[in-house]
């Protein structure tokens, strides 16, 4: 028998091969994220003292954090790489026979950077080593990426508002601030994202912890791991390295840190207060105290080895608990109002200082007398009848507090308090980490990380207290949860060393809750609404509101789950000076939408039904809550939604390939190709476009019709809202040559697609609201709060109408035929490495975006009709869809030539979104300046002057292309320093090394770091309602309630908000013109942005391993006030031309945090 002859295993173990198995299947059955590596590489070149290169070294690299050990040979070319090591600190030994062996310790790897180190040997004799301990070159000479990396000692030693790394990306070059921060906690989810790297869209940028995508489906940053848990943070600016995708902008890594082979760890505590911080711009211009705001954040972190040199664990837990008092005064019925007695109710003071009582007339009196007025008869004593009284009213206020203060002298009102003891807004927010890096043998490594969070928020209550929860309470907030899970799974194997196997699976959910509270369970029919109502309404109390009181019910719910997983490969392979990589990524992304709307029912009550005149209101007749007793709704409505469960998939190729061509030149050419599948919906609860040309199913003489919704999955259409797209193909080149060993030039260009998941929303149809029928004979009552809707609640209508969906109506759709965004990304750049540790660097850093999404109105007169004018086009004629379209504004008898002359006239505006014409060009000259830790000082300082245009709106519906304008975005000139400073006092510090040991002992251990940010305001947006007349708007001494020049012509001829001699730079915009100005004037900025925190920190040693660190922040030492929002732009505003909120910020006052820190 012939025997078979196996061939090597390749070191695939009985259990590497299960381990395969189970990723394999995991990636099967989880959803998904982006995966792209986090970790470092460590190449250089050995070479003797004559510069000739040494094949066959033996080159050992040892990792300081766990004492693990790999080897490598180097080949022909001297060269030696490492790959997909973990961030942290290692040594380097070489050894080669005939030459002394050399120890290289202090070795740097940085997040997704390869770092260079190039090792000299000498002839010795057998068994010399000389050991080295000078750092590798500071200049970058391995790729064309750019970026900025903060290590761990500045993430630990920066201040960081709410302990957020994610201020920390905002010190590198080519960074715009883009949102509002305020509070930047590791919740504030819109905080973290809300930035532009490069000219890319606010919100673009991937973001990876380990590895893994933390985006939400509303591109969000989800996930903030503790500071206690970072390793490292990079911010890529300029992405050439094939494997990364789906960004407009940059990527920002982060990773974590894993257990080393020594125990070690931390426990700290970080606190706020009062008394510590100070007042708002507003509160001081007012004349206000401060408001009081206590905020803890604890927590700690461990690390260990579990088998020594094998198994090591991390563990992580952050705690924040924030609590800001939220007084409230409202106003709630007396005990006499409760049963109908408004004899004691009184509207204000006779002209002789006697109370007026507010007279409640009752409605079914109402009759026309002969002067063609509704009059109704009061009430006998102004008290409502006992039979009159309508059960759910009165078991609803049965629920409702008591007055707890005397409240108004004459009305009454504003008699509840909700007061800082029992009302307060809180913040629970808990976070851990758990990771566990695992060397199964010599050439496989794996390590798997688990991370979850939680948010509680609680606020706006009106009814409840901490301790009791009323189930009537009226609030837009209270049950507010976000809550996060995030895993990574990576499996690293060496076939030899030269070639490598990486595998990755992510997963991420994201579940948001709103208003959770909602008086769930309370029972419709035991508050006594109608058996009907009760069996298809939701079993909780429907919102209510009266006018002057409080109202009783919460606002709708809302419940987002947004969850996907990822499973990434990538095959490594080193041939003489060229180093390959391959791989391939796929994503599914998921999210379900639970947003039920009112589906109790929304009931608004007010004076009128008992009001004297039933077809006016006035001061001194009416009480909403008399109406509320008698069950008379003025207006009302219930909602029935479809639940929204999106899905969408995404798949890449990609192969890199780095060619050290010369030891002075380095290349790096990439391709990758991107796809994204159409987003489908379980329920095909989606539009797919609108058939322009299609025959409408109305019909009416004169017009011939056209036109209507398009419905995904029906009728053979396919379920995906958006074409099939598989032309994405991004190539990726880079350079860096070096001058001499002190100066580079890099240059690289990369073409980028980004992942959009644009998510239109549920289709007309797919949610129904039924209006309440509250009268049919004026002033008269018809149905009562008991029994809203006696012929039943509307439910959707789902694809059935077809064509026929939302006539008479607005439509906004997706645009079917949209392509991925793409970017293209360029830049050239000199880094030059100086004196003092230090290397700088000047760069061109341009980018230019396609595809971008862009919204059109197309159902919109042409150009040509405008010029009929407004007398012609606001005529009024015969409607000839009257009596065709009941429940519209296109009902009734007439209409106007405008609308008949609309492309579509059965519809009202028709919105198309997703329009793939928009574009974006960025250029900038940025600068770098970095300091090593040396001296006691690490530093850098970033300087972008940038300019941003885009076309990403259209100044009119008739114009062929979005007009081409600056960016509302565009930031012309920032400058960021982050920085830390061992002050250079006390035990072996150039000053008082020598000083009495109590002096030496107080003033040593003393650091100081700061973070500072100055960015020019963003372009201001062209008022509204009027048009420039080519004034310029600039004033020379700008305030606060006068930003710009706001003096204005007005129609008449007159003038409005102009100062003595001033001439008018706007005049009043005549109907039915079409825009030609920039909706955004470069010339004139907001505000800008100007923040310093600064940090004093000192560590003492308690014990040889355990060392106390005490701190104080200062965040915005300055107290500078910040105005984001800008002016108020509407020219019909009182407030034209002032900063919204110009007596409040838009940023916190000074904020003074206490901390302690143990370290062991």
């Amino acid at each position: 028998m012939m025997k078979i002859r196996r061939g090597p295993s390749c070191g695939l173990t009985p259990g590497l091969r299960l381990f395969l198995l189970l990723l394999l299947l995991s990636g099967q059955c989880l959803l998904s994220v982006s995966a792209q590596d986090f970790r470092g590489t460590a190449t250089g070149v050995i070479s003797d003292v004559q510069g000739a290169v040494i094949a066959g070294a033996s080159v050992s690299l040892h990792s300081v954090q766990d004492g693990t050990d790999q080897t490598a040979t180097t080949d022909h070319d001297g060269r030696y790489q490492f790959p997909f090591l973990n961030p942290g600190q290692y040594d380097v030994t070489v050894g080669k026979p005939g030459f002394a062996k050399v120890r290289q310790t202090g070795l740097t790897i940085s997040t997704a950077q390869t770092t260079e180190l190039d090792i000299t040997l000498t002839v010795a004799s057998l068994g010399q080593q000389i050991t080295v301990s000078a750092a590798p070159p500071l200049i970058n000479t391995q790729s064309a990426d750019r970026g900025m990396t903060v290590d761990q000692a500045r993430v630990e030693n920066t201040p960081l508002q709410g302990q957020n790394i994610f201020a920390e990306a905002w010190s590198a070059p080519g960074v715009a601030v883009t949102s509002s921060v305020q509070r930047l906690r590791p919740f504030d989810t819109s905080g973290s994202s809300g930035m532009s790297i490069n000219g890319g869209q606010p919100g673009g940028n991937e973001v990876l912890v380990d590895g893994t995508s933390v985006l939400s489906e509303e591109s969000t940053v989800a996930y903030v791991p503790p500071v206690s848990a970072t390793e490292e943070f990079r911010v890529q600016t300029s992405v050439y390295d094939a494997q990364y995708g789906w960004t407009s902008g940059g990527v920002v890594n982060i990773s974590t840190k894993g257990g080393t082979n020594e125990f070690h760890g931390s426990a700290y505590e970080f606190f706020q207060n009062t008394v510590l911080n100070a007042n708002t711009f507003g509160s001081n211009y007012t004349g206000t105290p401060r408001q009081s705001s206590h905020i803890n954040t604890f927590g700690g972190a461990i690390g260990a080895p579990v088998i020594k040199k094998k198994l090591f664990g991390f563990f992580a837990y952050e705690e924040l608990r924030q609590s800001i008092p939220d007084p409230f005064v409202t106003s709630v019925p007396t005990p006499a109002q409760r049963t109908g007695d408004f004899s004691q109710t009184y509207y204000g003071l006779s002209a002789s200082g006697a109370p007026e009582l507010e007279t409640i007339y009752d409605p079914q009196t109402t009759t026309l007398n002969s002067s063609g007025q509704y009059v109704r008869t009061p009430f006998p004593n102004n008290k409502i009848p006992a039979d009159r009284l309508n059960p759910v009213a009165v078991k609803v206020l049965a629920g409702i507090p008591l007055a707890n203060t005397a409240g108004n002298a004459t009305t009454g009102l504003h008699n509840f308090v909700n007061n800082s003891d029992s009302r307060k807004f809180t913040d629970y927010f808990g976070s851990w980490l758990a990771r566990a890096d695992y060397v199964l043998s010599p050439s496989t490594r794996a390590f798997v990380r688990y991370s979850r969070n939680k948010l509680t928020e609680s606020r706006d209550w009106e009814y409840s207290t901490i301790s009791t929860v009323n189930p009537f309470d009226v609030t837009a907030n209270s049950g507010f949860n976000r809550e996060n899970h995030n895993a990574t799974i990576q499996l690293t194997h060496d076939f030899n060393s030269k070639t490598m196997l990486d595998m990755h699976v992510g997963f991420e959910r994201f579940i948001t809750r709103y208003n959770t509270f909602q008086g769930v369970g309370y029972g419709l029919g035991n508050l006594g609404f109608s058996s009907a109502f009760a069996g298809e309404a939701a079993d909780i109390v429907p919102a209510m509101t009266w006018t002057n009181y409080a109202g009783a019910g919460a606002q709708p719910s809302r419940l987002t789950v947004s969850q996907g997983n990822a499973f990434q490969g990538m095959l490594y392979h080193e041939f003489g000076r060229q180093t390959l990589r391959t791989g391939g990524e796929f994503y599914l992304n998921r999210v379900y939408i639970d947003s039920p709307g009112y589906s109790a029912g929304n009931f608004s009550f007010t004076p009128e039904f008992t009001g004297s005149d039933a077809t006016a209101t006035n001061t001194y007749s009416g009480n909403a809550i008399a109406s509320f007793l008698l069950g008379d709704v003025q207006s009302g409505y219930i909602n029935v939604n479809t639940n929204e469960a999106r899905q969408q998939m995404l798949y890449s190729l990609f192969v890199q390939d780095d060619i050290h061509a010369s030891s002075r030149l380095t290349l790096n050419a990439g391709l990758r190709w991107d796809v994204e599948t159409p987003m489908t919906d379980r329920y095909n609860a989606v539009a797919r476009g609108f058939d322009s040309t299609a025959a409408s199913p109305l019909q009416v003489s004169g017009l011939n019709l056209t036109g209507g919704l398009i419905y995904a999955g029906v009728n053979g259409t396919p379920r995906g809202i958006y074409d099939d797209d598989w032309s994405n193909f991004g190539p990726r080149i880079g350079a860096a040559y070096r001058i001499n060993n002190r100066t580079i030039v890099h240059g690289g260009y990369g073409l980028v697609y980004s992942q959009t998941f644009d998510d239109p929303g549920n289709a007309p149809g797919f949610s129904a609201q039924t209006t309440m029928a509250t009268s049919e004979v004026t002033g008269i009552p018809y149905n009562t709060l008991d029994n809203p809707f006696p012929s039943g609640i509307s439910k959707p209508t789902g694809s059935s109408r077809g064509l026929a969906t939302n006539l008479g109506e607005t439509l906004t759709y997706a645009n079917p035929h949209r392509h991925l965004p793409w970017t293209q990304q360029y830049s050239l750049e000199i880094q030059r490495e100086l004196p003092w540790g230090m290397v700088g660097s000047v760069a061109y850093v341009g980018s230019h975006s396609t595809a971008l999404p862009v919204s059109r109105s197309v159902n919109e007169i042409s150009a040509a009709d405008m010029a009929l004018g407004e007398t012609y086009l606001t005529a009024s004629v015969p409607n000839p869809f009257a009596g065709l379209l009941p429940g519209t504004s296109l009902n009734s008898p007439t209409t106007t030539h405008a609308q008949l002359l609309r492309p579509h006239p059965q519809f009202l505006s028709i919105t198309e979104t997703t329009n793939s014409v928009g574009t974006s060009t960025y250029n900038a000259l940025q600068t770098l300046l970095q300091k090593r830790i040396s001296s006691g000082v690490s530093a850098s300082i970033a300087y972008t002057y940038s300019n941003t245009l885009g076309r990403t709106s259209y100044l009119n519906p008739q114009d062929a292309e979005p007009a081409l304008v600056v960016s509302p975005y565009a930031v012309a000139h920032s400058i960021q320093f982050n920085g830390v400073y061992d002050l250079p006092f006390g035990t072996h510090r150039r000053f008082g090394n020598d000083a009495q040991p109590v002096v030496r002992a107080i003033i040593s251990g003393w650091r100081f770091s700061a973070i500072a940010r100055l960015q020019t305001g963003f372009p201001l947006t062209t008022p509204t309602g009027v048009e420039p007349t080519g004034v310029s708007a600039k004033l020379a001494h700008p305030t606060l309630h006068r930003w710009f020049n706001t003096c204005t012509l007005l129609s008449t001829g007159a003038t409005q908000n102009c100062l003595a001699g001033e001439t008018p730079v706007w005049k009043t915009l005549p109907s039915n013109t079409l825009q030609t100005w920039s909706p955004y004037l470069s010339y004139v900025r907001n505000p800008p942005i100007r923040n310093l925190d600064a940090s004093l920190m000192r560590d003492t040693a308690i014990t040889n391993r355990v060392t106390f660190n005490f701190r104080v922040d200062f965040l915005n030492l300055t107290n500078t006030p910040q105005w984001f929002n800008g002016p108020t732009t509407s020219a019909t505003s009182g407030s034209f031309g002032a900063i919204a909120g110009a007596e409040d910020q838009s940023n916190l006052p000074r904020v003074v945090q206490f901390s302690g820190k143990f370290i062991f």
